[in-house]
Order: structure tokens, then sequence, then C-alpha cells
């Protein structure tokens, strides 16, 4: 069963210029989900354990995850990085975001939010100086 259908994607577009071949977004969504069983091999057991006691919301989580992922190589199906236009005295240039315009991939926020670690990468501090009496002289104690 998929977990995401072309309907989700299209519904989910903003703006002008959504995808209107179904068949393509299906395929999409397709890679993108094998993707996701690859980068999360535990997420079918997951989704199934919840829908047997019909709690928690996983499965919209991962649907979100899936059209994200694809909306990103239909926004930007060329992989173009940045383009610049000028006509008289007016320019203008877009820079896309992302380390891999264009391409289909996982965010680390997007793994977080599948693997129940969190928004993603989180930030810790390490004191070097735990136990330590401190530099000498300084009057620390």
């Amino acid at each position: 069963m998929a977990w995401a259908e072309p309907g989700d994607l299209i519904a989910a577009w903003i703006g002008g210029g959504a995808p209107g071949d179904e068949e393509q977004i299906a395929l999409w969504l397709a890679r993108a989900e094998r993707k996701v069983r690859a980068a999360v091999p535990d997420l079918q057991a997951r989704l199934d354990a919840e829908a047997d006691e019909e709690r928690g919301d996983l499965a919209e989580t991962v649907r979100d995850v899936v059209v994200s992922m694809a909306t990103r190589v239909f926004r930007n199906p060329r992989g173009i990085r940045q383009t610049q236009e000028s006509g008289g005295p007016f320019q203008g240039s877009i820079t896309y975001g992302g380390d891999h315009p264009g391409d289909l991939y996982i965010t680390e926020d997007e793994r977080g939010m599948l693997t129940g670690t969190g928004d993603g990468p989180q930030a810790f501090e390490v004191d070097m100086l735990a136990g330590s009496p401190g530099p000498r002289g300084l009057g620390w104690s």
C-alpha cells in the first residue's frame, strides 16, 4: 500500500504550476517511498503497530515527508542551483537552497521525524573543564 497518493501532492502544492500528470507524480512518490524504506528500515513495522493500536500520527508524518521529497523534485526538475534574468535596468536572480537542488532526498529534519529522534540534529555542549580546578593563579576554586 502506498504511503502517499498523487492527490496528496497536488493538494499540498502552494502557488501556481502544480504538476498534473498523476502517473508521473505516482512514480516520484514511489521513488521517495523506496528511499524512506531504505533509510528507516523499521518504519513499516512501526506503521503497522500504530495502525493496530489506532493511535498516533506516524502515517500522516510519513505522508508529509514523502510528499515533501517529491515536491522538491517537481519544484526544480532540472536541478538548477541559481538563475538570473535581466532586462534593461532590471535584474533578478533566484538561488535554490539545499545541498542537492532538484534531487530526491531526505532532510535531516525529516529523518528525525521518521525515526523519532526529534526535529533532526541536536546541538550539545561538552564541558572540557569538568572536574578540573581551573587554571592556576587565577583564583578559581
